[in-house]
């Protein structure tokens, strides 16, 4: 029994994607589309607001991404061109890059773990929530750095919290 089953497509050429271990996930309509990317933005800019307060960020194209094993084999122009096209000069002469980001299902990507630390805690055996307000695990990420700074998030998602978001949109 040979039947093509059709679960995994292959991404077209035209969009560019700049590694082979980055899924294109793709929905049946505009709607879902839309509030799939909308509820990544909101939970991304939920993580920056924890983690990096004020600071201003930039989502990276998915297409643009890269893995671990792109890293040491990309050209060093996928750098200058994604990550540090808009250096600005400090007024003390340093350079700063501006922090972009980007989501990506693979934990590799994403060792570190964001978890919260309860208000009522006093510093003796403080209570880690496992899950936020909402009953999700905390979100995982991962950098790349420069010099001990990051320049780049990755930011975990799981597909299943994905279709959590697309699937009540089925009966509108």
């Amino acid at each position: 029994m040979n039947q093509e089953i059709n679960i995994i497509g292959i991404c077209p050429e035209t969009l560019l994607f700049q590694s082979s271990y980055v899924p294109l996930i793709s929905f049946k309509n505009e709607d879902q589309k839309k509030a799939a990317e909308d509820y990544i933005t909101r939970e991304a800019n939920n993580f920056f607001k924890i983690l990096l307060k004020a600071q201003e960020v930039k989502p990276l194209a998915y297409p643009l991404l890269i893995t671990e094993l792109d890293f040491k084999k990309i050209d060093m122009s996928y750098f200058y061109e994604n990550i540090f096209y808009d250096l600005e000069r400090k007024p003390d002469g340093k350079l700063e890059a501006k922090i972009k980001w980007g989501i990506t299902f693979d934990l590799k990507c994403a060792p570190i773990e964001l978890i919260y630390v309860s208000s009522e805690s006093r510093g003796f055996d403080p209570k880690i929530a496992e899950k936020n307000g909402k009953g999700r695990l905390q979100r995982r990420y991962g950098t790349i750095d420069i010099n001990g700074k990051p320049v780049f998030y990755y930011i975990y998602f799981t597909l299943q919290e994905i279709l959590d978001v697309i699937k009540p949109l089925a009966n509108s």
